[in-house]
């Protein structure tokens, strides 16, 4: 690992971190804004669906994704400590 000790150091880090995650977020968001977008070209009925469905699914999708970005840190900390 590799220690920090200034400010832009830091920076530097964080925002290589920051920038997959920021993505991936960003592009499931918009995944089901498409989704939504081309359902309504079709019919009232089926954006229903999908609305009810995607409202259902991105929380869940993000609750699970909270954990695992939350469990990232104490891996890492187990495996600093060797343990």
């Amino acid at each position: 690992m590799h220690e920090t000790k200034s400010l832009p150091e830091k920076s530097k880090y964080m925002i290589k971190i920051v920038v997959p995650i920021l993505i991936t977020q960003v592009a499931l968001y918009l995944m089901t804004f498409f989704d939504i977008l081309m359902t309504s070209k079709y019919s009232i009925d089926h954006l229903a669906g999908v609305s009810i469905g995607s409202s259902i699914w991105v929380p869940v999708y993000t609750g699970l994704t909270g954990i695992l970005i939350g469990i990232t840190p104490i891996v890492a900390q187990f495996i600093g400590a060797k343990r």
